[in-house]
């Protein structure tokens, strides 16, 4: 209750009372306007907000959490977001199947060492150690052009098994024009055990590769035992 000055006589009376008491006058009740309250004010979802929604909807979506979005425009964005993410986690990589060869062409047959070692001795030319002799005792030029650095074959009958000064092992064969001019021949694998089950007299075939000459005697390396 609150007092209000009556307008006839300016004295203060409850505006609670019907009439002045002090003049009679009726007093006039005032009525206060209620006062609305204050809306906030909605923020609207302007074009390029809603670009950035529908392709990062994981990054500008959490945005519409804030103050000021309509639920309408919190629903659909949310929404939007979810849809993503159930699309992005749910999707398959792709399979490949793997590619089946549709080549007619046959394989090649593997062919092993040993049979191409054989295959290589067998195409070369053979000699006997009394030609190998007598060709470097002709004419030494003509006889390199023909043996030194190629390889052939070369058949005789073991005349002396020996060691070079550095130890490796290499046999004579009969056919020199003396015993002194022997042809020699050292072996590719000195460790082969052939080499230490010869005895003078053995009849052997060589594969081997010219080495030219020492004084008219014919020297061959890298030799190995045709079987």
């Amino acid at each position: 209750m609150a007092l209000i000055e009556c307008k006839e006589c300016s004295k203060q009376v409850s505006d609670s009372a019907v009439s002045c008491p002090n003049c009679g006058a009726p007093v006039a009740t005032v009525y206060a306007a209620p006062v609305a309250a204050a809306q906030p004010a909605t923020k609207s979802v302007g074009f390029g907000f809603a670009l950035g929604i529908f392709f990062l909807p994981w990054i500008f979506g959490w945005f519409l959490l804030g103050r000021g979005y309509s639920p309408k425009a919190r629903v659909l964005g949310i929404g939007w977001l979810a849809l993503t993410a159930y699309l992005f986690f749910s999707a398959k990589p792709p399979t490949t199947s793997p590619t089946v060869s549709t080549s007619s062409t046959p394989p090649k047959p593997v062919i092993s060492q040993q049979e191409a070692r054989a295959s290589r001795i067998a195409s070369l030319n053979t000699f006997t150690a009394a030609q190998l002799a007598a060709a470097y005792d002709r004419n030494t030029v003509a006889a390199d052009q023909q043996f030194k650095g190629k390889q052939f074959k070369v058949t005789g009958v073991v005349s002396s098994i020996n060691t070079d000064f550095r130890g490796r092992p290499y046999v004579t064969l009969q056919g020199g024009v003396n015993q002194f001019m022997e042809p020699q021949f050292s072996f590719e694998d000195a460790k082969d055990p052939t080499i230490a089950r010869l005895q003078k007299g053995s009849k052997v075939t060589l594969a081997c590769t010219g080495y030219g000459d020492i004084a008219k005697t014919p020297m061959s390396k890298d030799c190995e035992f045709v079987r």
